[in-house]
């Protein structure tokens, strides 16, 4: 998938093809994290819903013949159907490129600030490379929707039904007479729309989770662990960023996480078990550690622990940094992940020695290749050689002969070039860093180093 973006902060003009694995480097203050926050918005939950709801109240003027088609007949006539897969395939860049040039009427909100515009903003969405698999998901995703009113209605008035596998999604009502009666026209627009809207959007990511570099803070306080089930216990001087809000929902939601319905989940979904698997490769080979929740179920005392040994247990905030910056991933994996999330990391690397560096590059390109495309924001020039290399050993005839020289010797980090791309992202630009042979051009690193070496022997 391909996004062009104009105007957003200090990023003037960035080309970007977003592919499994997506790394932006380059030096501090570059727009590098504003990049991939802004994609996150757009692709991911916020832009579905500041979308939808303009389009409910007509405050966007676009319009889709054959769901204005669908809402017409379901109003008049009582049932509908439409082709989902046909109307992705027509409408689908369509949708989401209406959704980007949205953005630039919530950018200000999202990013959480005063002083900047985005009133220039402009982002345009290019399908064409992931089209054939945008409509296999959206071919495979069930959906299921039910109207009532009342809490003693026996039949719901109006159901939105499309089951696995199949192209068409139904719309009925229950009711006799005209639907109208029952339900306002704008409640049925409502419930279509924004129906058939999240089933696109959905096509492209089942969901977008963002790892702020915040992160630790989450993990780490009571205060923020707390945040999803008492609100008024929290004390910002002012709101959050949405990424930031992304991050603190997501540790949330792991606190209210069951363990015996995510085994339930790894009984029936091999993937689901493989995250939990992969949760558990993260604490044995990075963290050199375990970290869970002190009670199985949810408890208004549940907290996270670190157990670097078998008797030892401890609270996250006296663990190391290290810890409590990748705590959160371990939860992501063992209670929430499932496939055809993306991940979103801003720098990853924080807090890691660099053979952890390297090490958590061949962890997140197995994330990949599990099924969990990730784009992160990176410093570190160990992540990004240590890629190349990842990339090297995916060409070899012999992977198990080659895995042992890996810190995971786990052949399963090794990536193609095909599904990786860099971008160094700079004076208001973003330049593709990866070659056709693969290889990465980093001059951003190697200067400083060249510049550290010849100061020395000026010394």
């Amino acid at each position: 998938m391909k996004v062009s973006i104009r105007n957003l902060g200090v990023i003037k003009e960035a080309e970007i093809d977003l592919k499994p694995f997506t790394v932006f480097i380059g030096p501090n203050n570059a727009g590098k994290t504003w990049l991939a926050y802004a994609l996150s918005g757009v692709l991911g939950h916020y832009g579905l819903g500041q979308y939808s709801r303009a389009y409910i109240d007509d405050v966007v003027k676009e319009t889709y013949p054959p769901l204005d088609n669908a809402i017409q007949q379901v109003l008049y006539e009582g049932n509908a159907k439409i082709d989902l897969v046909q109307f992705a395939d027509e409408y689908g860049e369509i949708y989401f490129n209406n959704v980007a040039r949205q953005a630039s009427s919530w950018m200000q909100e999202f990013m959480d600030t005063e002083r900047l515009s985005f009133e220039h903003l402009e982002m345009h969405i290019s399908l064409t490379d992931t089209k054939d698999a945008f409509l296999n998901r959206i071919l495979d995703s069930p959906e299921e929707r039910n109207l009532a009113v009342g809490q003693s209605q026996r039949k719901p008035l109006l159901s939105l039904l499309k089951e696995t596998g199949k192209r068409e999604l139904y719309m009925y009502t229950s009711t006799e007479g005209s639907i109208l009666e029952k339900l306002p026209d704008q409640v049925i627009k409502e419930t279509v729309a924004a129906t058939i809207f999240r089933v696109m959007h959905f096509g492209l990511y089942e969901a977008v989770n963002v790892f702020v570099t915040e992160r630790t803070a989450f993990t780490a306080f009571p205060i923020f662990q707390n945040i999803g089930k008492q609100p008024s216990t929290t004390f910002f001087v002012r709101r959050l960023t949405e990424p930031v809000n992304f991050t603190k929902d997501l540790i949330g939601e792991a606190f209210q996480s069951s363990t015996a319905k995510r085994q339930r989940e790894a009984r029936s979904n091999s993937a689901i078990n493989n995250y939990i698997q992969l949760a558990q490769l993260l604490e044995k080979q990075i963290l050199g550690g375990g970290v869970d929740f002190s009670t199985p179920e949810p408890d208004p005392r549940r907290e996270i622990l670190f157990e670097p040994t078998k008797d030892t247990r401890m609270e996250l905030p006296i663990a190391s940094s290290m810890v409590k910056g990748i705590a959160s991933l371990v939860l992501y994996l063992r209670y929430l992940a499932k496939p055809d999330e993306w991940l979103i990391i801003d720098e990853p690397e924080m807090n890691l020695h660099p053979e952890a560096q390297a090490k958590l590059t061949e962890f997140l390109a197995m994330l990949v290749n599990a099924g969990l495309p990730v784009l992160i924001t990176t410093h570190s020039p160990y992540i990004v050689d240590h890629l190349s290399n990842l990339m090297k050993a995916a060409e070899s005839t012999q992977p198990d002969a080659i895995q042992d020289k890996f810190y995971l010797h786990n052949k399963d980090a090794f990536i193609s070039k095909d599904a990786v791309s860099v971008y160094f992202i700079d004076q208001g630009k973003a330049e593709n860093m990866l070659d056709d042979d693969g290889v990465i051009h980093w001059g951003t690193f190697g200067t400083v180093s060249d510049r550290v070496s010849e100061i020395f022997f000026e010394l």
